[in-house]
């Protein structure tokens, strides 16, 4: 039921092709209709002609001719089809009960999808000078094509719509278009087609059943009846099972490769019969005649007394809201189409797509909404917003650090923090490492800086924490500075303690309780990892450095992957003038090539990089395979002796992909003998990683999820920490069943508990085995346990359900895989990007897929290549295309704030501080 996206490969294939005989055809052609702006200014409307489809679908506009003449030959691709179909209780009602209102429901919630697609991703390809940019159109010419049956003869109401080749420029002249907008965006054109017509299916009486991404079905319409039409889904869920994988596990390549292998030739079908012999297929599955025309006759009698009792400008303004709040948690700007789906979504059978527009419209003209220029990852610009909220959480940590630029006595004078540096070196020196002239300029700026915000850019490898952040530190203490060490993780903030000698701590925990009042001791807060900070939390931060008299120290670099939620903070603090020192010289790669890799890849130039491994610094494994890649990486990873793969990271961006690999990887090792014994199956928690906005929606909870709480609800009978299972979801109520591991119902009412104080995971079934590497995902003071850090399991005893592992320096525990504190863990073999960052190992195997629109760009392949310090191999699918992606991708991440618009001191204030 999503939008499927394919390319015409031929103007006479696709013209015999939608012309082909359906049992709505009248006079040989099936039921079709111009859309779009460009058919309008083309005088096309009504009914295609079949001159002027082939004439588009050859490339004559008018009295143009596109395309590009390549050895003489013509090339021009016809065009795309986007193929809309409706769920599958609609097709059953309109096709089998005869509720025709639903084929013109379909038919407006088709134009509704159409119209999106026109207004937010028609664009051409302009050249200006050497460059090419993405020009946006706002317009298409379409040709739609309306069917009513499967391949496999079920009724199934959809539409084919043809994306002719073709859209006018701003000056007129008619250009070919550029399509990657419509492919990448495939899923949301297929939600805004959904959203529209559950909202008129509601009007036209019928009560709906919502799921997730928008998905629905008419209420009255069992699963069983649904199945009994459903011959194609079950064709291609019996291949993907053949292929060891299922519908909800496989990748959109899996899918579509099992629809192709599964697909039927059209044939031409009786509509007499095909009603026939759908009805009798309807009364065995137990939806006889009599259940189908009640269901029609009481929808009609609804949608009458509907027809004047439907208010939804409020429901609108409040799906817009939360839609922001949702989105604005994740990113700073955002895309007007992106809020349209994700509104409609929230409101989905209750509004309209035209009402979310107007609502959007009356949140900018408030200013909840704020225009922007949306980026997307390629740098093409769209139409974007962004919330009164991102806006003044950076405009609060910009005015906090301006303010705060000469507002401190410096911890030493320039002499002693001299002296001190001096000394630091020496000691070092007579360890073995000696001190370049950036790290000891970087401590001594510390110590000398009078600001109450200052930082350490340094890119990965140039030992900040050893050389400069140690050193300081000492310094600092020395003279009566207490030093408190965190990190936006536990990992990260455990490591950056042990360095400093102190107790690291995680940012979100400090913020809690900061340890310490006004009065107390002066204390300075170093914060490693700083680009993994969002602006809002680095707002509060600053905040409360402000109410307590802090200073802060941020420790990272703005080339590495950043916040998960919105901002861009540490890089948009530097651009603002923070005061800043930066270490260049990176000493973490013992081979020159490996290094001169890691170099290429700060500059963004793949190309360089790739053949810096070249070499030495490592291989690049080309393969169009993925199964073929995982398999290849899976072997090498196991051919390791057990040290070697303890030195040995292994990265893949997607979670997806994570887990596949790794299963390939516990095969490998299983046949290599390094994995012994039986499997004890785990039902792991997994976070789910809602936003605070998805947290206080119901349809985020699905059976089965495991809910703490963040805080005591003593009232409620709930402590804090306490973990929960999820027995049943009421959307209408927004309540959602739990049950705790003793057998106590709680009745969690989302809308008055403040649904934003919740942790919430998901199960995934995980297989131990003695030898397993596992990987602790939650944080455990009382157990020890640090999220991410790693364990090998030495013993599993299925019966008792136990397994026991020990951890990197030597501690033995106990785990009971049937309580929920003990199954926050997965297999420790395989880390994303992100969590790969912060890690360091001597080897890095990594998969790059260059199609990986959303995972694979520069500041991952950066992050990658640079954990390791004598090799990185790379496995792709392809490495010119690799290059290309990683080129045009560059990974920034947007800020509220326009860079015109920030807060800066003022030039006496900024100079009285000693800035350069």
């Amino acid at each position: 039921m999503v939008a499927s996206v394919s390319p015409l490969t031929s103007s006479a294939h696709a013209s015999s092709y939608y012309e082909a005989d359906d049992y709505y055809a009248e006079g040989g052609l099936s039921p079709s209709e111009w859309h779009g702006k460009g058919a309008d200014e083309l005088g096309l409307s009504g009914d295609v002609d079949r001159d002027a489809f082939r004439d588009l679908l050859d490339g004559k506009v008018g009295d143009r001719q596109l395309g590009t003449m390549r050895d003489g030959q013509l090339e021009h691709r016809p065009g795309w089809d986007v193929t809309l179909s409706a769920p599958k209780s609609v097709s059953i009602m309109a096709e089998v009960a005869g509720d025709r209102r639903l084929i013109a429901a379909h038919g407006e919630a088709v134009k509704t999808a159409l119209a999106h697609v026109e207004t937010h991703m028609a664009a051409t390809r302009v050249r200006h000078g050497g460059s090419v940019t993405r020009d946006a159109t706002g317009n298409l010419v379409v040709a739609s094509f309306q069917h009513g049956t499967s391949r496999a003869q079920d009724p199934q109401l959809h539409t084919h719509n043809v994306i002719m080749n073709a859209t006018q420029g701003e000056d007129g002249s008619w250009r070919s278009l550029e399509p990657r907008a419509i492919y990448q965006l495939q899923k949301q054109i297929g939600a805004i087609y959904r959203q529209e017509l559950a909202l008129k299916v509601r009007e036209l009486g019928y009560e709906i059943e919502t799921g997730k991404d928008s998905m629905f079905e008419i209420s009255g319409v069992s699963a069983e009846v649904i199945s009994a039409f459903s011959t194609r889904s079950a064709e291609i869920e019996a291949a993907l099972g053949d292929r060891g994988t299922s519908r909800e596990e496989a990748s959109a390549a899996e899918k579509q490769v099992a629809a192709l292998d599964t697909r039927q030739a059209k044939v031409a079908a009786d509509q007499a019969s095909l009603v026939a012999n759908w009805r009798a297929t309807a009364d065995q599955a137990g939806f006889d005649a009599s259940a189908r025309f009640a269901l029609v006759r009481d929808a009609q009698a609804n949608a009458e007394s509907l027809a004047n009792n439907l208010e939804r400008t409020s429901a609108a303004q409040r799906a817009v809201a939360h839609a922001a709040d949702r989105l604005g948690e994740r990113q700073s700007v955002f895309s007007v189409a992106a809020l349209h789906e994700e509104a409609g979504r929230v409101g989905l059978g209750k509004v309209s797509y035209a009402q979310i527009g107007e609502a959007i419209e009356a949140a900018s003209a408030r200013g909840d909404l704020i225009d922007r220029i949306f980026l997307d990852r390629r740098g093409a610009e769209f139409a974007g917003l962004t919330t009164r909220q991102n806006i003044e959480s950076e405009t609060r940590l910009l005015r906090i650090e301006a303010a705060g630029r000469g507002a401190f006595a410096p911890i030493a004078s320039p002499l002693s923090a001299a002296k001190a540096v001096a000394a630091a070196s020496r000691r070092a020196e007579r360890d073995g490492f000696v001190w370049n002239a950036d790290q000891r300029a970087a401590t001594e700026r510390l110590l000398i800086s009078r600001n109450r915000i200052t930082a350490v850019q340094g890119y990965a490898g140039t030992a900040k924490t050893t050389t400069v952040l140690a050193p300081f530190a000492r310094e600092a203490e020395a003279r009566g500075v207490s030093v408190v060490a965190l990190a936006p993780t536990a990992s990260a903030a455990m490591v950056l303690g042990e360095a400093l000698g102190t107790r690291g701590e995680t940012v979100a925990r400090h913020m809690l309780s900061p340890g310490h009042s006004a009065s107390d001791q002066t204390a300075v807060w170093i914060v490693d990892e700083a680009s993994l900070l969002s602006a809002r939390d680095t707002a509060r931060l600053f905040d409360l450095a402000e109410k307590h008299g802090a200073r802060i120290v941020l420790v990272g670099d703005v080339n590495q992957l950043g916040s998960v939620e919105a901002g861009a903070a540490f890089e948009q603090l530097q651009t603002a003038g923070m005061e800043t020192a930066k270490l260049g010289d990176i000493v973490r790669q013992t081979n020159s090539a490996t290094k001169d890799a890691v170099l290429a890849s700060i500059e963004g130039d793949a190309k360089k990089a790739l053949a810096a491994l070249d070499r030495g610094g490592g291989a690049i494994v080309e393969n169009a395979d993925r199964a073929e890649r995982f398999a290849a990486i899976a072997e090498r990873y196991a051919d390791l002796d057990k040290a070697s793969r303890a030195r040995t990271l292994v990265i893949e961006p997607s979670r997806e992909g994570r887990d596949a690999l790794t299963a390939d990887i516990r095969q490998a090792l299983v046949r290599s003998g390094a994995l012994r014994g039986p499997d004890v199956a785990v039902e792991s928690l997994v976070n789910k990683g809602l936003t605070r906005a998805e947290a206080r929606d119901p349809l985020s909870y699905d059976k089965g999820d495991v809910v703490r709480f963040t805080r005591d609800y003593a009232d409620k009978g709930v402590a804090r920490g306490e973990a929960f299972r999820v027995e049943g979801v009421n959307p209408a109520k927004a309540a959602v069943a739990l049950r705790s591991e003793d057998g106590r119902e709680v009745d969690w009412r989302l809308r008055q508990w403040g649904a934003g104080k919740v942790q919430v995971f998901e199960t995934q079934r995980l297989a131990l085995r003695a030898g397993d590497s596992i990987r602790f995902t939650r944080n455990d003071r009382e157990a020890g346990r640090v999220n991410g850090a790693r364990a090998e399991v030495t013993a599993v005893d299925a019966e008792a359900k136990t397994v026991t592992v020990r951890g990197a320096r030597g501690q033995v525990q106990t785990l009971r895989v049937d309580a929920a504190r003990d199954r926050h863990i997965t297999h420790g073999y395989v880390d994303t990007a992100f969590a790969a960052q912060g890690r360091t190992a001597d080897h890095v195997i990594i998969h790059a897929d260059s199609r990986a629109t959303n995972l694979v760009d520069q500041k991952s392949f950066y992050v990658g290549i640079s954990r390791s310090k004598e090799s990185a191999t790379i496995f792709t699918n392809d490495r010119a295309k690799l290059i290309a992606a990683i080129s045009e991708r560059a990974g920034q991440v947007q800020t509220a704030i326009a860079q015109a618009a920030v807060p800066t001191a003022s030039a006496g204030k900024a100079a009285g501080a000693g800035l350069g």
